[in-house]
């Protein structure tokens, strides 16, 4: 993990979707993987 924080502070090649994922459970909980969808659909579409 700590090479992948490494990398992903000094990314500058494009925009960047961070999300959380100690406070949501995505695989189990389909609420929490509808919010992810939408924070990605939002950013493909410019919507903010």
């Amino acid at each position: 993990n700590e090479r992948y924080e490494a990398w992903i502070s000094t990314y500058d090649k494009g925009k960047l979707l961070v999300v959380d994922v100690d406070e949501i459970d995505f695989v189990e909980n389909k609420e929490d993987l509808g919010k992810i969808i939408e924070k990605i659909d939002a950013e493909l579409n410019g919507l903010f």
